[in-house]
C-alpha cells in the first residue's frame, strides 16, 4: 500500500507553507528596491489606462481584460506548479504570487491595445509584435532585475502564449457581444 498524505495533512501542510512565505516576504521582499519596483509597475499602467480608455468601449475592454487575467494567472500559476518558472520576489506574500505581472502591466496593455486596434488583420499584427516584445524582450530585463527565474523555461516558449492569448480572449469577447446584440 502507497503512502499518500490525507486532505487534513495537505491542508496542514498549506498553512505551515503560507506561514513561511510570510515569513520569507517580510525578511526577504518587502520594502526592497524590486518590492517597490514592483510597487510601481503595479499601479502606473493602471493610470495610464485610466487616462487612455474609451469609456464608450469600457464594458468590452473590461470583460476582455478580466478574461485575459483569469488566463494569464491560470497558465503562471500552472507554470509555477510545474516548477517552469517562479518570481522571487512578491507583491504580497498571499495570492497569486506573480500579481503584479498577471493583474498589470500584461492585461492593460493588452486591454489597449484591443482599443486602439479595432480591426482583427491589425489586432493580429500587434499581437505577434507585442508577444515577441514579451518574449524576448520584457522576460530578459525581469530575469536580469532578478523578478523572474526560468527553471524548465526558454524564452521562446512563451511566444506562442503570448500572442494566442489576446487573439483568444478577443474571439471570446466578440462573440458575447456579439450574441447579447442578437438577443436584443
Amino acid at each position: 500500500m502507497s503512502y499518500y498524505p490525507s486532505d487534513e495533512q495537505l491542508a496542514q501542510m498549506t498553512k505551515e507553507l503560507t506561514q513561511a512565505r510570510l515569513e520569507n516576504w517580510l525578511a526577504t521582499d518587502l520594502l526592497t528596491w524590486q518590492w517597490w519596483f514592483i510597487v510601481v509597475t503595479f499601479i502606473i499602467p493602471w493610470i495610464v489606462f485610466y487616462y487612455l480608455a474609451d469609456r464608450k468601449q469600457l464594458p468590452k475592454i473590461l470583460l476582455y481584460g478580466t478574461l485575459l487575467i483569469l488566463l494569464i494567472i491560470t497558465l503562471d500559476l500552472v507554470g509555477f506548479e510545474l516548477g517552469l518558472w517562479y518570481y522571487p520576489f512578491k507583491l504580497l506574500p498571499v495570492g497569486p504570487l506573480t500579481g503584479y505581472i498577471d493583474l498589470s502591466p500584461l492585461p492593460v496593455i493588452y486591454m489597449l491595445e484591443y482599443q486602439y486596434f479595432p480591426r482583427w488583420k491589425d489586432f493580429v499584427k500587434v499581437s505577434i509584435v507585442t508577444g515577441i516584445v514579451f518574449s524576448f524582450c520584457f522576460e530578459p530585463i525581469l530575469i536580469s532585475l532578478g523578478l523572474y527565474i526560468p527553471i524548465r523555461w526558454e524564452h521562446h516558449y512563451g511566444l506562442p502564449f503570448y500572442i494566442l492569448m489576446p487573439i483568444l480572449m478577443r474571439g471570446a469577447v466578440e462573440k458575447v457581444f456579439t450574441s447579447a446584440k442578437k438577443q436584443s
